[in-house]
């Protein structure tokens, strides 16, 4: 009896909903000032959980900064369907080797598809095997010449590939195809030396983004996959969308981890001030939030739904959630 019956009913209410969200109905009540002092603290909460990753990725490195943000950002090209290889690629080829070849584009493509295991024929044609000897099978100069440097490579640096059955290219769109993502990561290495200390460096978000503007190399243009060409021919940009999610997911948590590391909060407030430059996600979670009303205008925004969704929705948290204990507290 020491609660007020309205109050318990509405909670038991909450609690027993079965809709997306036990406050949906109402939650388009909620005044903006609420809803806004909210997402601060929402947004504090998940830029610390994606923080994790990024120590533990430090931890493993020994504080190498260079090194972590080379494997993260590898694991972010790699989208959901290709994180795992990617990132496995990544830690089976050091930054410190690629550094060594930076102003070669041929020799980084070389190293990152053959340590990505993609170079032998007989994986990317395996109905052929037998037909030829191995790995002498390829019609097409470029993987001719990339498989030529990689084999002094490998060898050079003592470097063992991982397994190219890895790679997914089912369910997933042409131009996200592992070949075309490596070859951006290449053109990406090729073209931006020290790209952690000039992220660091960067105070505007539209001028970090702009590192990341790079394309497929020429042969891509006209092919998906080694030795199969397309039926038509175009430019292999990173798009926008990938950019953002790169953005997002690598670069603000590593800009918030460094600057909590170095005491520094003048980086640890760009970074969320990063997200308010960003536009808001699209995705299926926020699509429901703007069926209820509330409709995120940047990615700051979108961020701090997400979490409240996933941390607070999805587990019925409505009791250390400050919307859930605002509509409980109104009388009516």
């Amino acid at each position: 009896k020491r609660v007020p019956q309205n109050i318990y009913q509405k909670y038991l209410s909450f609690k027993n909903s079965r809709d997306w969200i036990s406050c949906g109905r109402q939650i388009k009540d909620v005044d903006s000032f609420t809803l806004n002092n909210y997402f601060d603290k929402l947004l504090v909460e998940r830029s610390e959980k994606k923080s994790v990753s990024v120590t533990k990725g430090l931890e493993q490195n020994k504080n190498n900064w260079e090194e972590t943000f080379y494997q993260q950002l590898a694991r972010n090209f790699g989208l959901k369907i290709n994180t795992v290889p990617f990132e496995l690629l990544a830690k089976s080829l050091p930054v410190s080797v690629l550094g060594k070849h930076k102003n070669n584009l041929m020799q980084i493509e070389a190293l990152l598809f053959g340590q990505a295991g993609l170079l032998d024929f007989n994986h990317n044609f395996p109905h052929k095997i037998g037909t030829n000897p191995a790995n002498e099978q390829w019609n097409d100069d470029y993987p001719k010449q990339l498989l030529k440097e990689y084999k002094f490579l490998k060898q050079k640096f003592n470097l063992k590939n991982i397994d190219a059955s890895l790679w997914k290219f089912m369910r997933t769109h042409p131009p996200n195809f592992p070949t075309i993502r490596i070859s951006q990561f290449a053109n990406l290495i090729y073209k931006s030396s020290h790209l952690f200390s000039k992220i660091i460096e960067t105070k505007d978000i539209k001028q970090i983004a702009k590192l990341f503007d790079t394309e497929a190399s020429e042969y891509w243009q006209t092919h998906f996959r080694f030795n199969k060409q397309s039926t038509r021919k175009y430019r292999k940009f990173f798009g926008k969308h990938s950019i953002n999610n790169i953005l997002i997911n690598t670069i603000i948590p590593f800009v918030f981890v460094y600057g909590k590391q170095k005491k520094n909060q003048e980086l640890v407030d760009r970074a969320l001030y990063f997200l308010e430059n960003i536009e808001a996600e699209k995705n299926s979670v926020i699509s429901k939030w703007k069926e209820l009303g509330i409709d995120a205008k940047n990615a700051y925004q979108t961020q701090s739904l997400l979490q409240l969704k996933n941390e607070y929705c999805s587990n019925k948290r409505c009791l250390e959630c400050a919307i859930g204990i605002k509509l409980l507290s109104e009388k009516r």
